[in-house]
C-alpha cells in the first residue's frame, strides 16, 4: 500500500514516518513544504494552499494520513481531496468545530467508497475507545468524561518552582500546542448536557476522577472532539472533555483567559503572560495531596447505574502512554493505518471506525508488548465529581 504522510517533515508526522516504517512494508511518501533532514522515505513538495499540487501528491497514494494543522484550515480541503482521488484517510484533529465540518463529508465519501477516520491520536483517540469500554458496563449511562494531563496535587515550593520553570519555558517556546490549548480554554466549546449538543465556557467547570484506591487528579472542561462524536455511539446524557495543566498552573491561567475571551490578549500575548505569572510566582503551584496520582496520563470514566446502583467505572490504557506527545499522538494513526481496510466506507470518529477492543487489542500487541489492552476500576458514585474551582 502506498501510503503518503501530509506533513511528514513536522513533529507528528515524522513520528508517524517512522513508526509505518518500523511496523509495515507500507511504501511512505512524505508532503511537506520542506524535506526532512535524513529522511529516508520519498518526497513531494507540498504546500496545501496549491490545489494541483496536492491532487499530483495523492494521485499514487493508497491511504494519507494528515497530520497538517491547523485542521480548521487544512483538515477539510485535504479530506476533500482525497475523497476525489478515492484514497483512504486518517487524521489527528484535536479541534471540535473541524470534527464537525470534516463529519459533514461521510455522504460524499460513502458516495466514492472512501474510509476515513477523524481525529486518531492519543486524545481524541484511545480516549473515545476508553470511554467506549467504561460506559459499556453501566445499564444506563449519565456521563462520560474523557481525560488527560498530571494535575500534580500534593507539590511543595521546591518542587512547585522547579515545575514552574520548567512549564514557563515551554511556554515560551511557543509551540502550537500552547496556543491551541488557549484557543481551546478561552472560548465557548461544544459539550454534551442533558441529552443535547450545547455550547458553553471552557475551563470553568472543574472535575474530579478517583479511583477505588483513591488515586486522584483534578481537570477542567477543555474544548475537544470526544464530545462532539461519542454521544452518537454512546446513549448518555452528559459528555466532556477534561484536561489539565497541573491543578495550580489551571487556575493561574483563568484570569489570562478571561482576557483572552474578552478580546484584551491575543493567544500570543497570553502564553507570554502566564509564563511570565509561573516565573514569578511559582508559590501558586503550591497544593495539598488528595491522594495518589492516576496510574496513566489518560483514561476515561462513565458514570451512572448498574443493577439499579449509582455506578462509576474508569478505564485506562492497558500500558504506558507518557512518551512525548507527538509520539503518542502518532501511534494510534499508524494502527489506524494497518487497519484501514476493516473500516466501514464513510466518515468516521474513532469509535465508529474500529472495534474498540478489536484496535486497543492490535495497539498493545505492538506497543505494550501484547500486555493488558486496557485497566478497568470499578470505582463507584465518587468515580467523577465536581470539584470547588
Amino acid at each position: 500500500m502506498n501510503v503518503l504522510v501530509i506533513g511528514g517533515a513536522g513533529r507528528v508526522g515524522r513520528r508517524v514516518v517512522a513508526e509505518l516504517a518500523e511496523h509495515s512494508d507500507h511504501d511512505i511518501t512524505i508532503a511537506d513544504r520542506v524535506a526532512p533532514g535524513g529522511a529516508t522515505a520519498a518526497f513531494v513538495e507540498l504546500d496545501l494552499a496549491d490545489d494541483v499540487a496536492l491532487a499530483r501528491a495523492l494521485a499514487d497514494a493508497d491511504a494519507v494520513v494528515n497530520t497538517a494543522g491547523p485542521f480548521d484550515l487544512w483538515g477539510a480541503k485535504v479530506l476533500d481531496a482525497a475523497i476525489e482521488h478515492g484514497v483512504d484517510y486518517i487524521d489527528v484533529c484535536d479541534d471540535p468545530a473541524a470534527t464537525q465540518e470534516l463529519m459533514k463529508r461521510d455522504p460524499a465519501a460513502r458516495a466514492f467508497g472512501v474510509r476515513a477516520v477523524v481525529g486518531l491520536g492519543v486524545s481524541p483517540g484511545l480516549t473515545n475507545y476508553l470511554g467506549v469500554i467504561a460506559a459499556r458496563d453501566l445499564d444506563e449511562v449519565d456521563s462520560v468524561a474523557t481525560f488527560w494531563g498530571d494535575s500534580r496535587e500534593g507539590m511543595d515550593l521546591d518542587e512547585a518552582t522547579r515545575h514552574a520553570d520548567a512549564l514557563a519555558a515551554s511556554f515560551t517556546a511557543g509551540r502550537a500546542a500552547y496556543t491551541h490549548l488557549i484557543l481551546q480554554t478561552a472560548a465557548e466549546v461544544p459539550v454534551w448536557r442533558n441529552g443535547e449538543p450545547v455550547n458553553e465556557r471552557a475551563w470553568r467547570t472543574a472535575y474530579r476522577v478517583r479511583t477505588s484506591n483513591g488515586e486522584t487528579g483534578v481537570y477542567r472542561v477543555i474544548g475537544h472532539p470526544e464530545p462532539v462524536t461519542m454521544p452518537q455511539a454512546i446513549t448518555l446524557r452528559n459528555c466532556v472533555n477534561i484536561g489539565t495543566v497541573n491543578v495550580g498552573t489551571d487556575r493561574l491561567m483563568l484570569p489570562v483567559l478571561d482576557r483572552v475571551a474578552a478580546g484584551e490578549l491575543t493567544p500570543e500575548e497570553a502564553i507570554a503572560d502566564i509564563a511570565a505569572r509561573l516565573t514569578e510566582h511559582p508559590e501558586d503551584l503550591v497544593s495539598e495531596s488528595r491522594g495518589p496520582r492516576l496510574p496513566r496520563l489518560i483514561g476515561a470514566v462513565a458514570t451512572g447505574t448498574a443493577g439499579g446502583r449509582e455506578q462509576g467505572i474508569i478505564v485506562f490504557p492497558g500500558g504506558p502512554v507518557d512518551g512525548s506527545m507527538s509520539l503518542e499522538t502518532a501511534r494510534p494513526a499508524v494502527v489506524g493505518v494497518l487497519r484501514i481496510e476493516q473500516a466501514p466506507v464513510g466518515v468516521h470518529a474513532p469509535e465508529g471506525a474500529f472495534d474498540a477492543d478489536a484496535f486497543l487489542e492490535h495497539y498493545a500487541a505492538i506497543y505494550w508488548d501484547g500486555g493488558e489492552t486496557f485497566l478497568k476500576d470499578v470505582a463507584g458514585p465518587t468515580a467523577l465529581t465536581v470539584e470547588e474551582s
